[in-house]
């Protein structure tokens, strides 16, 4: 494991958590222990007697490591010496790995050398960068998220009449927000189940003996945007359903049915058992909402046909790629 006579720098060597090298006054190796040759690939001895710059140093650095070197020989003074740095370290394959590097000169194992510790914080680093990711992504789905919030108030106030108006209508399409981020979360904000926001949405209205809405539809995994889209589409068709469509009539029905395939998305939403319904004669907030939510997010189309017995409305719109941006 080393060179030198000294049982207490085998010690040292054996039981030293980060790799451990030991590099004599002109620059050659004299010790190197077992996490030091797993995590540079070099075994003591390939590594015994060779040039530490041949072997661990990435070649644009190895003419600043041998003037640092002859320049501590002659002052005694090292940019490097007695104190934690991070910097790239060169693997036997050609790779390179960041490491946190503490170097010492000793004389008590025999002769004067130097102890350096090295640890390989390729873990760590990538642990900030993903972080780093994290907290800029945070911070653009919070703007975004206030964008939305905003847009959602000031159309809702215009289209309310009353204050009384503007709070259940303004609670109710937060809530679906809120939901819509319940299943984002419980999927880490990556894409997440089409299915898991239906059933969020409608609740106890599908559940039960004779449930008044039914779901069904494939396994669709969607992104975060256009989840929270059709989140809100899916919310304006409830609210309108629960006011004057299928969940406010006796023996009304709604059906949600989804698939995917070579197109895209599409969803049926199918309201039933009406009597003398006729379209409305005007569009309010809730379809100017739907439609805007369609095709500038989803980038998709809708339509709805009334009936005199109820509704249907289809939403189709392409299924991202993975390499979607979210």
């Amino acid at each position: 494991m080393h060179d030198l006579e000294s049982a207490s720098l085998g010690a040292v060597l054996r039981t030293a958590l980060d790799g451990v090298v030991v590099m004599r006054l002109d620059g050659t190796v004299a010790g190197w222990n077992d996490v030091a040759e797993r995590t540079f690939g070099w075994s003591f001895a390939d590594a015994f007697g060779r040039k530490m710059s041949e072997l661990i140093i990435p070649p644009r650095f190895r003419d600043a490591h041998e003037r640092g070197l002859a320049h501590y020989l002659a002052t005694g003074e090292g940019p490097v010496m007695d104190r934690h740095i991070e910097l790239e370290a060169l693997h036997r394959d050609g790779h390179e790995l960041p490491v946190e590097l503490s170097i010492t000169k000793t004389e008590q194992f025999g002769e004067p050398v130097f102890l350096g510790f090295l640890r390989d914080i390729t873990e760590r680093r990538e642990a900030a960068r993903r972080q780093e990711l994290m907290i800029g992504e945070l911070n653009h789905r919070v703007k975004n998220l206030l964008g939305v919030v905003s847009g959602i108030a000031h159309q809702t106030v215009r289209s309310s009449e009353t204050l009384a108006d503007f709070g259940p209508a303004f609670n109710g399409r937060l809530s679906s927000l809120a939901r819509a981020h319940e299943v984002l979360t419980a999927g880490a904000w990556d894409r997440s189940s089409l299915g898991a926001l239906v059933e969020s949405l409608v609740g106890d209205y599908s559940r039960g003996d004779d449930p008044p809405i039914g779901v069904a539809g494939d396994e669709v995994l969607l992104p975060p945007r256009h989840l929270l889209s059709v989140s809100m589409v899916l919310h304006e068709l409830l609210t309108n359903a629960l006011k004057y469509g299928a969940l406010a009539a006796p023996g009304g029905r709604i059906v949600i049915v989804w698939s995917a395939g070579e197109d895209g998305v599409t969803l049926d939403w199918t309201e039933t058992g009406l009597v003398g319904l006729t379209p409305p004669e005007r569009r309010g907030f809730g379809s100017k909402m739907i439609a805007m939510s369609v095709a500038h997010e989803l980038k998709g189309t809708s339509e709805s046909e009334w009936h005199s017995h109820g509704l249907t409305f289809r939403l189709a719109f392409p299924l991202p790629n993975q390499d979607t941006p979210r």
